[in-house]
């Protein structure tokens, strides 16, 4: 039986999700758990639901969230080994998206199968104790912030060197030649990790919390304790959410004036041959095709388009709760509209590749020959093997 306490305190926890704080009243000794933590013994039904996984949240990671990864993580492999195996798609430009791409990969792979693996295994609402602490506060949570922060980047130097080489074409072979786009990675890489490493002590103390459940069969395979990566501090929350949040609106603004430089420029450069009567347009529209550098100019655009309007939900939210902890006051119940921002950030690292083949039939042919060459070596490997068990099979004939 738990012992009953007269003290009565505050626990507050924080993650990917939301930030809120709990009331817990008791403190619980039992064969289980020992510790202060939330007995729900005589709790209404409305606050035991609160710390639980909502419904909404439960479809969207057992459902939703798996269907996206596998169409985003065979995407990004696909594209990986075409980088790799299709001679001509070996560029600069390509080097770029080969770790976008891989940033891609690891954000999906790690960032749905944990919430996948803590939604099985526990329905508290997020609850990490199925990881531990060094796992999930000190590998898992600072890989996906590092992963996050690169796709950001990556999308930024992919912009600003689109405008360097339609707007500055002078200074674009200075500025891009191979040994600086292996420098402008390996920088990439570096700062990236570095901003999730500032960001640990954000996720810093695991916080092992003590449930009584009310004594009914509902609850009976319910967990005695959780566990949750925490802060020490507001501070750590608020620069946590600050970090994640202010980065984003500015890439989002040099990417914005980017973009429209560059589509200004690609105008100003395509505005000369409007002055070609129709007639001959109509003659030679199966003849003439778009310069190659417009064509690519046009994907990567598409391509950073298509990751803010994904990314912008998510980071919002973040603005907004960034916010209530500034002004408590002002508070909004953004948590299922965060959820689904959430499902749009996977989208977001699924597309690229559709992308890709969409937009460019240079890309689209990589596809074709790479699957197709797939296609031939299982078919010769298959007809090896037959070829190779004939002997045997016309031997045991005549035996």
């Amino acid at each position: 039986m738990a012992e009953i306490s007269s003290d009565i305190d505050i626990y507050s926890f924080s993650d990917s999700f939301e930030y809120y704080s709990v009331s817990y009243y008791d403190y619980i000794a039992s064969d289980e758990c020992a510790g202060f933590g939330w007995n729900l013994l005589n709790s209404t039904n409305e606050k035991i639901d609160s710390l639980l996984n909502p419904f909404l949240l439960q479809i969207i990671v057992l459902y939703l969230q798996p269907l996206v990864a596998v169409f985003g993580v065979i995407g990004n492999l696909a594209f990986i080994f075409i980088v790799f195996k299709v001679p001509y798609m070996r560029n600069r430009i390509n080097t770029i998206l080969l770790n976008l791409s891989v940033a891609d990969f690891l954000y999906l792979l790690v960032g749905t199968g944990e919430k996948f693996v803590k939604i099985i295994h526990s329905p508290v609402l997020n609850d990490s104790s199925v990881f531990g602490q060094i796992c999930q506060c000190f590998i898992i949570t600072p890989l996906v912030n590092a992963v996050s922060f690169m796709s950001l980047l990556l999308i930024s130097l992919i912009s600003v060197e689109r405008y360097i080489a339609v707007c500055r074409p002078h200074q674009y072979v200075k500025l891009t030649d191979c040994r600086r786009t292996l420098v402008y990675m390996g920088s990439v890489w570096i700062f990236s990790f570095a901003l999730a490493v500032l960001l640990i002590p954000s996720r810093l103390d695991f916080s092992v919390t003590c449930i009584q459940w009310p004594d009914t069969p509902l609850y009976a395979n319910f967990p005695a304790k959780v566990g949750f990566c925490d802060a020490k501090s507001d501070f750590w929350v608020s620069l946590d959410e600050c970090l994640q949040t202010f980065p984003f609106f500015i890439a989002l603004t040099v990417n914005v004036v980017c973009f429209a430089k560059i589509t200004a420029g690609l105008y100003s450069r395509m505005a000369p041959s409007c002055k070609i009567r129709q007639s001959q347009l109509h003659e030679h529209r199966g003849k003439v095709k778009k310069p190659p550098t417009h064509i690519v100019t046009r994907m990567l655009l598409i391509n950073g388009i298509a990751f803010f309007v994904l990314a912008t939900p998510f980071h919002v939210t973040n603005a907004v709760q960034f916010i209530e902890n500034i002004i408590p006051e002002w508070w909004c119940n953004c948590s299922e509209f965060k959820e689904m921002s959430v499902l749009f950030l996977y989208m977001n690292s699924a597309v690229n590749p559709l992308i890709y083949g969409i937009t460019n039939p240079t890309y689209r042919r990589a596809y074709r020959s790479f699957f197709l060459e797939m296609r031939y070596s299982s078919q010769r490997r298959q007809s090896t093997i037959s070829s190779s068990d004939s002997p045997s099979d016309r031997r045991t004939t005549s035996i």
